[in-house]
């Protein structure tokens, strides 16, 4: 995060950044065995061993099953597509080195709890996503932060999420 020239990104390399991330949040470090854990409890039954998990961060394994993709992908919060690019795209999916995209859009991409909440944001229908912009354009009034637009129609923005959406910063 940060390079200037990002190229092709190891299964492994981007896993190893979901846990790093994952690891700020909580405080302390978090293992292979952890994640494990709390994926199988989440599924009722075991889908995938610590070891695995492990194996897959050191790069040791690197074609994990659609099964273990999507476990994985559903414990980080991130699309399971994010697995699949061979191009660095942030764990946000959006490609790190787009043009279109401000800065700040793409380092908030990246920040765990944004994935959590975009993941929560995709299945939503588009009245429900506007309601949810429009209660966060309320809280940004109310810490007194700048309008971005988005729900409240600005323009440029599509809060149905529909292809060719872009999102404005306030500069």
């Amino acid at each position: 995060m940060g390079d200037e020239d990002r190229g092709p990104v190891s299964l492994a390399e981007k896993l190893d950044r979901l846990f790093r991330e994952r690891s700020r949040e909580r405080g302390k470090s978090l293992s292979a065995n952890d994640v494990a854990t709390e994926i199988n409890i989440r599924a009722g039954e075991q889908v995938i061993s610590g070891n695995y998990i492990w194996q897959l961060r050191k790069g040791k394994r690197d074609n994990p099953t659609k099964r273990h993709i999507e476990a994985l992908a559903e414990y980080f919060g991130v699309p399971a597509a994010y697995f699949h690019d061979q191009r660095d795209t942030g764990p946000g999916g959006g490609s790190a080195d787009r043009p279109d995209q401000p800065p700040e859009l793409l380092e908030a991409m990246q920040d765990a709890g944004v994935i959590a909440m975009a993941a929560r944001f995709m299945d939503m229908s588009a009245e429900s996503r506007t309601a949810v912009l429009e209660m966060i354009d309320r809280v940004r009034k109310l810490e007194g932060l700048p309008d971005v637009g988005g729900a409240t129609g600005a323009q440029g923005a599509d809060p149905a999420g529909n292809p060719g959406e872009t999102w404005r910063t306030a500069r």
